[in-house]
This record gives C-alpha cells, sequence and structure tokens, in this order.
C-alpha cells in the first residue's frame, strides 16, 4: 500500500494500464540508447515527471487552484506542469485520504484544443461512459482501480 502525506495512492485501470505502457517504453530505450542519450529522451523526461507527480507533488495538496478544471470536469483534477501536451487527470478524497489517479494521455491523444482526441475529450469520454468517478470509493468503479505501487511505475 502507497501512503503519502496521508494519502492512499490509487490508480484506475485506465491510468495503471499507461504507466506501464510508458515503463515499457522506457525499458526499451534503456536497452539501446547510451545513458547520456537515455537521460534526455523525452519519453524518459516525461515517465520521471509522471513518477514525481503522483508520488511527491500532487500528494502535497490535492486541491493546488493550478489543478482545478472547469463545466463539467469541475470534480476532477488535472496536472500538466512540465507535461507539455500530456495531462494526467484523478480525483481526491479528504474523507477518507485517498488520492485516485484517473487517466494520463499517450503520443495519439496529445493536447489540441477542438481536437477529438485531446486528452480532455478523451477523459470526459469516460466520465459520460461512468467508467470513471470523482469520488475514489465509488462501488462502480471499484473493479477498475488497484492500489499504486510505485513499484510498478516508470523510473528513468
Amino acid at each position: 500500500m502507497t501512503v503519502k502525506n496521508n494519502y492512499l495512492l490509487k490508480a484506475h485501470e485506465i491510468f495503471f494500464q499507461r504507466t506501464v505502457e510508458l515503463n515499457h517504453e522506457v525499458k526499451a530505450l534503456s536497452e539501446k540508447l547510451a545513458y547520456e542519450e537515455l537521460i534526455k529522451h523525452e519519453t524518459v523526461k516525461l515517465a520521471k515527471r509522471v513518477y514525481t507527480a503522483t508520488l511527491e507533488t500532487i500528494p502535497q495538496n490535492p486541491n493546488d487552484p493550478d489543478y482545478y478544471l472547469k463545466g463539467d470536469l469541475k470534480k476532477y483534477r488535472r496536472y500538466k506542469r512540465g507535461l507539455d501536451r500530456y495531462r494526467l487527470f484523478f480525483a481526491f478524497s479528504t474523507t477518507p485520504r485517498i488520492i485516485l489517479y484517473l487517466y494520463l494521455n499517450d503520443r495519439t491523444t496529445l493536447r489540441k484544443e477542438g481536437d477529438k482526441h485531446d486528452p480532455y475529450e478523451m477523459f470526459r469520454g469516460f466520465v459520460r461512459q461512468g467508467r470513471v468517478s470523482h469520488d475514489p470509493l465509488d462501488p462502480r468503479i471499484q473493479k477498475w482501480v488497484r492500489t499504486y505501487s510505485p513499484e510498478e511505475q516508470p523510473r528513468p
């Protein structure tokens, strides 16, 4: 069980699978690139930023105003600092103290306002389908939730 700043960290299957893919990409790169090239590679930098965001930055204050969303997504949060066209979506609860990481886009869904594959549109689709919830304890999504383990996350 991973606990940071008294928050239990959980990952939705959508988010978890994306981080597993990212981990595989980093591993494949590490097998073919020299260390100096590896640490400069954009995929490795992304993996490090996601790792730091999920295990250090977000748990410090998941209700940071920089994370707020508006409109139909206002019950959710997103992290974007240093992620360029990537977005990390999450929800949290203070009672009980849980952060639930929900979605991280990939290369096929980079941020581009108005595009149907924009990460906000993709995430909005998951919300509409009922695949994600702003309530980390929502019984409808529990089959897709697992404890977030740093051992399973990409490490550059």
